[in-house]
């Protein structure tokens, strides 16, 4: 059984991440691999630092590629193109897709939806430790970056206070509540007796029974003062 390999960024935070994904796409890695010496300049960075955190795109998904040479995959050439554009709440959308399914990403969910609220410092001492790497500068640094990148996403949320907690999909449900349509003629508090009036048209002729006329109008009579 193979164990998956976790990639953090290096040497860099979350700023500078974002102008090296730019580059890839501004030198044209979005048509055909470009190396990470071409990428550099355009990211004002050096050419070894994008070569470190060019497998850390490829662990996120959004470069493709071998020996050094990248190529934007299609969200990855969709989430820069919406940075470049100034679409932050696009481009935030598609980071969130693109981490929500991330080993390392759900290993640091898991832990903040654990201990929340935790602070930053402490989650990435945690991501140090779930990625096998040595609290120096260069990983500290990369991994700082990368909890920027998980808040970015709307993933996490960060309070004034530096406390971060697990944003958790929500689906409200509208309850519709309906009165039923009713009418209540007898007296209550809220409603007051209503009085309606009352025809009753009656027949007699030569075959009519009086008695029995009688006894029906004791029950109407009855009926009418019941009520």
């Amino acid at each position: 059984m193979s164990v998956e390999t976790i990639v953090i960024p290096q040497m860099v935070g979350f700023d500078k991440l974002v102008k090296i994904i730019i580059a890839y796409l501004k030198v044209g890695a979005d048509k055909e691999p470009k190396s990470y010496s071409e990428a550099a300049p355009v990211a004002g960075t050096s050419a070894n630092t994008v070569r470190l955190n060019g497998k850390f795109f490829e662990y996120i998904g959004m470069l493709e590629g071998e020996r050094g040479s990248f190529k934007l995959t299609e969200r990855g050439k969709k989430y820069a193109q919406a940075l470049d554009w100034g679409k932050l709440a696009e481009a935030n959308s598609i980071l969130n897709q693109l981490l929500k399914d991330n080993l390392l990403a759900k290993r640091a969910l898991s832990y903040v939806d654990i201990h929340q609220p935790v602070l930053k410092d402490d989650l990435v001492s945690q991501i140090a430790i779930i990625s096998g790497k040595p609290k120096e500068n260069r990983y500290v640094t990369g991994i700082r970056g990368f909890v920027d990148m998980l808040v970015t996403s709307g993933l996490l949320e960060s309070d004034s206070s530096g406390n971060l907690t697990v944003i958790k999909d929500k689906k409200e449900e509208i309850v519709e509540t309906r009165q039923p349509s009713s009418f209540t003629l007898s007296p209550t508090a809220e409603s007051p007796l209503i009085s309606l009036p009352v025809t009753l048209t009656i027949n007699i002729d030569e075959k009519t029974d009086i008695n029995k006329l009688r006894e029906v109008l004791k029950v109407i009579k009855e009926i009418l003062l019941a009520s």
